[in-house]
């Protein structure tokens, strides 16, 4: 079992770097418009992106969204993205520890977070299906669970829901009853924030609210339209020869809430929110952000850089940073809490779907929340 998820973690590494595996746009970033200010009256050079998430102070709202760990090749990009994390004071989180739970001896491919980023916001990874039975093994004990928060001297634990990634893996856990109480008894045990995290499906309102009455202390909506977890699977399987599965992978790889969508729906829950799900540039991130986001998680694009330099690295994150810049002066916005309540029409796919479930008060307020402002002052 150990060898087996090494292997998937590099091979999920290579198919990510070396294929297509985005998820197509149904709905998407481009459906959020700011109102534009012609007179922002915001200093591009000033502007504040400092946010609290769980008690703790970032410079920037990124998230190094959870990536990879588990396997020796992988130690050097999250070597470079835990250096990055600590220079700029952003959140990282690495990818499922499951490898080195069953084999301590690929520890060191998550270890090396802490030891580059002393200081930063570590939040540590496992899965919900392996909080309960599987055909194939038993749930994590808490001393298990426990050793991964230790691992990386996490500052979180995020529990990571990838049930259309496993029922597109050729080896994957298909039990997902029970998960729930699972999570709640987790909660209950551990002395860290858990973070229910989604992996490229996205949560709904009322699974929001599910998560909070388990205790969760965010949610990373990680939505649709970044890179498709049931594509990449489809990938895995079609070298195997799982013909069956692959057709499941492909079928699948545009299933989900768009990540804008999930964001919305998702702050029914008012909990701390992570918008992770086909953010690109930091146009997209003060979407994000205005649409009700504590921080944006980043995946892909800093993978690519990660695998290269971490010098890659910090341009792909200084390129971010100065985009949502610009974003936030032409929308008004002098620092976060200003982006949130900025101006914002939604369009397209992303209103049709938020209209018909029952959003659309909601979404005339964000359209008018400066008009409404200036009402009450009159």
């Amino acid at each position: 079992m150990a060898d087996e998820v090494t292997q998937r973690k590099i091979e999920h590494v290579n198919i990510a770097l070396e294929r297509d595996v985005s998820a197509p746009q149904r709905a998407n970033w481009s459906d959020i418009q700011f109102v534009h200010q012609a007179l922002p009256e915001v200093d591009l050079d000033t502007i504040d992106l400092s946010t609290t998430f769980l008690g703790h102070t970032l410079r920037y709202p990124i998230f190094m969204s959870s990536l990879t760990g588990g396997h020796p090749d992988v130690l050097n990009i999250n070597r470079n993205l835990a250096r990055a994390a600590e220079h700029y004071g952003l959140a990282l989180g690495v990818g499922s520890q499951r490898a080195a739970i069953l084999n301590p001896a690929l520890a060191a491919s998550y270890t090396v977070t802490r030891e580059s980023a002393p200081n930063a916001f570590l939040i540590a990874n496992i899965g919900a299906p392996q909080l309960i039975q599987q055909a194939g093994h038993t749930p994590f004990t808490l001393e298990q669970v426990q050793r991964a928060i230790q691992m990386i001297g996490a500052n979180a634990l995020a529990v990571h829901m990838n049930s259309l990634q496993e029922a597109a893996q050729p080896e994957g856990d298909r039990n997902a009853f029970g998960e729930a109480a699972a999570l709640k008894q987790l909660v209950q045990q551990v002395e860290r924030p858990v973070i229910a995290k989604e992996t490229g499906a996205g949560v709904s309102r009322e699974q929001a609210l599910l998560l909070r009455s388990c205790g969760v202390s965010a949610i990373d909506v990680g939505g649709a339209g970044g890179s498709s977890m049931s594509a990449m699977e489809a990938a895995r399987s079609e070298s195997r020869g799982d013909e069956r599965t692959m057709n499941i992978g492909l079928l699948y790889r545009d299933w989900g809430i768009p990540t804008p969508i999930s964001l919305v729906e998702a702050t029914t829950a008012r909990l701390p929110l992570i918008s992770t799900g086909g953010i690109r540039t930091g146009l997209d991130a003060a979407r994000a952000l205005s649409l009700g986001a504590t921080l944006v998680g980043i995946g892909f694009p800093l993978l690519k850089a990660a695998s290269q330099s971490y010098e890659k690295v910090c341009e792909v994150i200084e390129s971010t940073v100065a985009q949502l810049k610009v974003a936030m002066q032409l929308s008004g916005a002098a620092n976060l809490a200003q982006l949130r309540e900025a101006d914002i029409v939604v369009t397209g796919a992303c209103r049709e779907w938020l209209t018909l479930r029952g959003f659309e008060d909601d979404l005339k307020a964000m359209a008018q929340r400066r008009w409404r402002r200036i009402q009450q002052q009159v």
